[in-house]
């Protein structure tokens, strides 16, 4: 992002904090946010098909 654009102390301590990131509770929200887009997608695939007569 933009930790890149930093210098200095700052910079360590932006990427430190941004490393140190990955616990559970951002897993759990990655994996509903998938979950989400996946019940989307079939909720699309659904309507696309309830109209044809195969």
């Amino acid at each position: 992002m933009w930790a890149g654009a930093l210098t200095g102390p700052l910079a360590a301590a932006v990427h430190a904090h941004l490393a140190g990131a990955g616990s559970a509770a951002e897993r759990l929200w990655l994996l509903g946010g998938v979950v989400l887009a996946l019940s989307g997608a079939g909720v699309v695939a659904l309507a696309a098909l309830r109209g044809r007569r195969d």
